[in-house]
Formats: structure tokens, sequence, C-alpha cells
């Protein structure tokens, strides 16, 4: 396998100068495909290129559009949607898996454990996954390459799923080792999404072959400029599109585990996620392979250490500075050290992140639990989390068609970091609305705030008398604010981010997950009646208070 292979094409879009971009963004490569071209709407058609760049009164009247996107960024791009959908055909039963006994009574379950230690599992699951890009990120950017990476990771991933299967069906339950099948598989699919997650984004926009800013005529006669940011955020966008398609499959899953089986949902995983690899695989001759560093790791961790050693001043890593007061002569130069600097720089936006997170994964925890404490129609309760994605996939395209268009033609331009704000703003919101749903239910009979835990309860099959769908604009805030700040934030984190560092800069983001996880073990204890209004309210403080902060640093930043 050749990690650095790369391809030219008909079709191609005129780059800018290789002075403006790294090295592996001045090969053009841009493959047009009927797909692409449906899907891309607002892309450019049959344009006229001007072979200079837009002038300073062209950046302030003209609108901004994407370009084609390459059918291989399509590619990777379905393979996200397809290992999202073994990710949440798996995850979205753990709750219930966990926490429900199998008694053959009421909601599905199998461990028995209860709902913190559920919630504990489900945090330590996403510890396990959210630390290990770190780790991963380095070895994409240092030695095997994102592709190689992703491959890898895809065979731990399978391995681990596999395992959840076997001891998930009833004999295996029977003999007692669910719970130990349950711990080494989120082990093992830890690693393989810890390993995924750190490369498959950046590897998508790597397909992007186009750079800078061009400007083009439409056939309607209007000058646009191309943009190679507005691009990037397309195809972040068509990323997060197809993964959240993938996420979809929480619905199918835990029909699937109140009929058939938990067992079934996680065989439904493991197919999903060789289908997402196969498919990978075959595609690995059209890929534009970044080429890794091989000393990449050793020159971060040198260059880290001379400016700790310089009291935490990347300046004391300069060649001229290491050669004039040390003697030393490093296998750096200087524009290694700005990169760094400027990688390091973006991950202060990111410091917002771990209550973010939690936020958000509240969707797969605690309001599980909270619409399992509802009438809920014959529709299982975790279903209930799939509303989520159905709103990103209305959102994302809504978006991208219809509200940043506009705000172009108005000359409008939001930075990533001002739609991040509004997106963390957004979130806070949702958990607001959580706890007054929260407080309706303790509000209704026949358990006030102990639902399904007293008598009148019939054992736990009476929910209080209060429909989940007052859970509805929870999901559709979150929604809309999820698109905001989590498409933003890897545009963000892409753009930033220096050739060789992109896997791990993306890396970092996610290890703002793995401190979320812990936040999230750390208030799992507190997940129980009658404490889940208070639970919900602190979030929502938490985020508002995060939300002006992080605007009152970052509003302006590019």
């Amino acid at each position: 396998m050749n990690p650095s292979s790369e391809k030219e094409s008909p079709g191609q879009l005129t780059a800018e100068p290789p002075s403006e971009k790294s090295p592996e963004q001045n090969t053009n490569g841009v493959i047009n495909s009927s797909t692409a071209e449906a899907l891309e709407s607002s892309a450019v058609s049959t344009p006229e290129t001007d072979q200079e760049g837009p002038s300073e009164e062209d950046l302030v009247n003209l609108r901004r559009i994407s370009g084609k996107i390459p059918v291989e960024a399509w590619i990777v791009a379905w393979f996200s949607g397809a290992e999202r959908f073994a990710y949440y055909a798996l995850q979205a039963p753990l709750q219930n898996y966990i926490q429900n006994p199998a008694s053959g009574f009421g909601r599905p379950g199998a461990l028995g454990m209860g709902q913190s230690v559920a919630t504990a599992l489900n945090s330590f699951l996403r510890l396990v996954s959210f630390t290990t890009p770190v780790f991963a990120g380095v070895l994409a950017d240092g030695h095997w390459g994102p592709y190689k990476t992703l491959v890898v990771s895809c065979g731990l991933y399978f391995t681990g799923i596999l395992l959840l299967l076997l001891t998930s069906i009833p004999p295996a339950l029977d003999a007692g080792a669910g719970l130990g099948g349950l711990i080494g598989a989120f082990i093992l699919i830890g690693l393989g999404v810890g390993g995924v997650k750190s490369s498959v984004a950046p590897f998508t926009a790597d397909q992007v072959r186009i750079t800078g800013k061009q400007i083009q005529t439409l056939d309607s006669g209007e000058r646009v400029i191309v943009d190679h940011e507005v691009t990037v955020r397309r195809v972040y966008s068509i990323f997060y599109w197809c993964a959240n398609v993938g996420a979809l499959s929480g619905l199918a899953s835990v029909t699937m585990e109140k009929y058939l089986g938990f067992w079934t949902s996680f065989l439904m995983s493991l197919v999903a996620l060789a289908s997402g690899t196969v498919v990978l695989i075959l595609g690995r001759n059209r890929f534009y392979r970044r080429k890794p560093e091989a000393s990449f790791r050793a020159k971060l961790l040198s260059a880290l250490g001379c400016a700790i050693r310089g009291g935490f001043n990347l300046d004391s890593a300069m060649p001229a500075v290491q050669l004039e007061k040390h003697g030393r002569t490093v296998p750096w130069d200087d524009q290694y050290v700005e990169d760094l600097r400027q990688a390091l720089q973006a991950c202060r936006v990111w410091a917002i992140y771990p209550i973010v997170w939690l936020c958000y994964e509240q969707n797969q925890t605690n309001l599980v639990s909270q619409s399992g404490q509802m009438v809920t129609h014959g529709i299982p309760n975790d279903a209930v989390s799939s509303l989520n994605p159905i709103f990103v996939l209305m959102a994302v395209p809504l978006f991208e068609h219809c509200v940043y268009p506009y705000m172009h033609k108005l000359k409008l331009n939001p930075r990533p970091t001002v739609r991040m704000t509004l997106g963390f703003i957004m979130i806070a919101f949702s958990m607001a609305i959580a706890a007054g749903v929260q407080q309706a239910v303790y509000n209704a009979g026949p358990c006030y705030n102990m639902p399904l835990e007293c008598a009148a309860s019939n054992d736990g099959h009476i929910p209080n008398q209060v429909s989940f769908t007052l859970q509805i604009p929870v999901h559709a805030v979150s929604a809309v604010g999820e698109v905001l700040w989590s498409v933003s934030g890897s545009e963000y984190a892409y753009n930033k981010a220096a050739s060789h560092m992109k896997s791990t800069l993306q890396a970092v983001t996610m290890l703002t997950l793995a401190l979320n996880s812990v936040l999230g073990l750390a208030v799992s204890p507190a997940a129980h009646n009658p404490n889940l209004v208070i639970l919900f309210s602190s979030f929502a403080g938490a985020m508002t208070v995060a939300s002006g902060v992080f605007g009152w640093f970052f509003w302006t930043s590019d």
C-alpha cells in the first residue's frame, strides 16, 4: 500500500499557487459525478474561471460558494455513515441492556444494574473511545497515515462488536458472561472508535484538492468566489449529514431489541461496520492519502519539551534560539514552530467542549431514561434518541441550501467561532427545556417524583401519565445547536492545522470527549429520581455560563 498515492483527473478547478497552502493541497483532483452534482445543487455548474484571484473589492462584494465535491469525499462520507450506523445500532440499546433486568416484563433489559451504573458504563465506553484518538492521531500523522489507521481501527472495532454479540445471546447471559463480555467489548470498540474518529473527518476533507479562492462566472452571469474554506465546510456538512443518516439505525435497533432480543441489534451493527470497511478497502486506489511524517512524534515531543523548558514559550523552540543558547541543531524549522503555535492556539476554543458534550450525550443516557418514565404509545423508549439525528438531517440541508446562501447574498460570512457560540447557546436552551419536561413528569401520576418506583406503577409497568412527545422540542433545539457548533468545530480544526498535524488536532477535539466522560462518571451518581430536574437545570446553567465565556473570548476570532 502506497500511503501517498495521488491522482489527476479531468474536471479540475484551478488552484492557487502552492505557497498559500500545504503541499498536500497543491494537487488538483476533483472528480465530478452525477450523484454529487444532484446533491450539490448550490455548487458551481459549467463555470468560467478567472486566472487571477479575487481582489480586495471582490472579497467584500462577491458571494462565496462551494466548489465541486469530489467523489472520493462522498465515498469516505458514506463509510462514515456506515460506521455511525454500526455505532448507534449497538449504542442505542445499551442503556436498557445494562439498566433493566431480563425479567420478560416491562422495558427490555439484560443485566439489571440500574440507571446510575448504566450511565457510568456508557461514560466508560466514551472515555475509552475518546482517549484513544490522541494516540491514533499521532499514528496517523507520523507512521501509518490516515487510511491505514482507519482500516486497522475497523479491525479492532469489528472484534469488539463480535464479542458483544456472542456474550449477549441468551445462553451466554444465562451463564453470566454478559458483564465481562460487555467490558471487554467496550475496550475493543473504544479503541476502534477512537482510531476512526481521529482520522475519518480530516481524511474526508483531504479529498478536496482545490485550494484558495477563485473567481468564477455562473451561467446566470453572476461572478462569485469559489472558496476553499466554504468547500471544506460543505464537505463537513455532507460528512455530518451522512453520519446522522447512519445514526437512524437506532430506530431499527431498539425495535429489534424489544421484539427479537439485544443480540439481533448487535448483529446488525456488525454487518454495517463490515460493509463500510469493505467499501473503504475497495476504494483504496481512488483516495488521496496524505503521507505521514516519519519523525512526527519525536519532533512534536522535542519541540514541546524545548518550549516547556523555556518557560512555556514556543519562541524557545525556534532553531536559532536552540543553537544560540544550547548549541543544539534541531530537526525542524521556524515554520514548524509557527504551525505548532497555531495548533495550540486553536486548541483553546475546545476548552468548553467537555461541558458541551456532557449536555449533548444526555440524548443517549438520561433522556432515554426520561422517556422510559413517560407514555410512549407503544414506541420503544430508547427510540426517542433517534429524534436527534432526524432533526439534524433536516437542519443540515436547511443551513447549507437556505440559511448560509442567504447570508452570503447579504455579504454576511459568519466565522466558525460565531456559529459555534450560537450553537452552544442552543444546547443550553435544550437542557433548560429538558428540565421543564422532567418537572412535567414529576407533576404527573401515578408515581410523581418517583416514576416507575411506587406501588401504583404495577412493578414498573405503568409510567407517569405524560406523553413522550414533550421531548420533541429538546431534540429539535439540540439538533440545530449541534449543526452550528459541531460542523463549525471540525471545519475550524481542519483549516487551522498544518498538513502534518490534521489528524492530531482532530484527535485533540476527541480528547475533550474523554474529559466529558470523566464528567459523566462524576455526575452519574446524581442521575436518579427525584434529582433529575436539578441535574438538567445544572447542565443548562453550566452551558449558559460557558457559552458566554466562549463568546467573550472568541466571537471575533478567525
